[in-house]
């Protein structure tokens, strides 16, 4: 039987309170930082929700989603641990292509960092080469670039430019006054390179919790250990967008914490333990109607939602270990995002919650690939 595993997201919702703006336009925000459930009604941002099943034969089948990638006319899914491909479908749901192929030859990447699209280029970056591919639409590849920086993740600012993340990853070749960064533009045509976003050497980054959901929408950026959200822009400039202010204490305890890994050797396990006593963020998407922040502190997981048609109100989701934002729309979907395109919002659901519906006019088996779930916001 066919198996797939869907990367599950919590995804939560709340009260509003205000954003200021600084002397440079830069919003600042006052976090709530809720201690208790606050619960937010889907409908409240979301005008409609659809469903897309993604066909299923041998071709295409998915293992696990890791990244979705929604364009005018198909949605890529990038599933890298499972069978390490990128698959197209048309809006439909209807396979198209598979993009590349894993292996050692000539044109073949070995492994999936993070996939972008732009202008029906697909962009597959893997870390391990320190290999950027370049496919044409119907999915032939156009170029290789190689380069010699560690990254996360990337996103491509336009037919020259690209931004890459390391996610604290160290990389000696661009060391500058004991730091590194963690941010480098790139133009993939001349070389030239730009870096930005520069932190400690001496720190410590085993005892950093990354993450792997930066540059989702319009090149906006979280870091682990940085309150600022930024956005990448073309040549090669950082905007800096809003700065969460989460309270003078948790600030402190941020810092110190900071400090603390400049002089004491943490593993990931400690890492993890001690991240959680500071709130994290670790992903923002941006649609014309809302923004979403996701971060956490303790066990509580949080979204905040920038609503841009009301001046930027800032509403604040909080659930202890759980989903705070309560589906009362067709009691189907979880609001779990994974990407968002023009002003909608995308994520996946497992065929298993529809097994007996005939929603689709057709029935959904068990181990069929998964649906694409588009909520319309308002």
């Amino acid at each position: 039987m066919r198996k797939y595993l869907l990367l599950l997201l919590v995804i939560l919702a709340g009260c509003s309170t205000s954003v200021e703006r600084d002397g440079q336009n830069l919003k600042v925000i006052d976090v709530p930082l809720r201690s208790s459930n606050h619960e937010i009604r889907m409908s409240s941002f979301v005008d409609s929700i659809s469903y897309i099943p993604l066909e299923t034969k041998d071709e295409c089948l998915i293992g696990f989603v890791d990244k979705i990638v929604a364009t005018n006319d198909y949605y890529y899914v990038v599933d890298k641990q499972k069978t390490s491909s990128v698959l197209c479908f048309d809006k439909l749901g209807k396979f198209v292509r598979k993009i590349g192929e894993r292996g050692v030859a000539p044109g073949q990447y070995v492994e999936i960092t993070d996939v972008n699209v732009y202008k029906d280029r697909v962009y597959l970056w893997d870390c391990s080469m320190r290999k950027l591919f370049i496919f044409s639409a119907d999915g032939h590849l156009e170029r290789e670039v190689k380069e010699d920086y560690l990254a996360a993740t990337f996103y491509v600012l336009d037919d020259s430019w690209v931004a890459f993340c390391s996610g604290y990853k160290t990389n000696k070749a661009y060391l500058k006054d004991n730091s590194f960064p963690n941010l480098l533009f790139v133009n993939i045509d001349t070389g030239q390179t730009s870096p930005d976003l520069y932190y400690d050497s001496r720190i410590c980054t085993t005892g950093i919790v990354g993450s792997d959901f930066n540059f989702i929408s319009n090149g906006n950026l979280v870091l682990s250990l940085n309150d600022t959200v930024y956005q990448a822009l073309s040549p090669s400039i950082l905007k800096r967008k809003y700065a969460m202010r989460f309270g003078g204490e948790l600030e402190k305890a941020q810092k110190e914490y900071v400090e603390r890994l400049k002089t004491e050797k943490i593993d990931a396990y400690q890492g993890d333990k001690l991240m959680k006593e500071i709130p994290c963020m670790y992903m923002f998407l941006e649609t014309p109607s809302y923004s979403f922040l996701r971060y956490s502190w303790r066990d509580y997981y949080y979204v905040g939602i920038i609503n841009h048609k009301e001046s930027d109100t800032y509403m604040e989701s909080a659930g202890y270990k759980q989903n705070a934002v309560v589906n009362d729309m067709d009691d189907m979907a979880v609001f779990t995002p994974l990407t968002t395109y023009k002003n909608a919002v995308y994520s996946c659901i497992s065929p298993g919650r529809f097994v007996e519906s005939k929603a689709f006019g057709k029935q959904v088996e068990l181990d069929d690939n998964p649906i694409i779930v588009k909520f319309e916001l308002k």
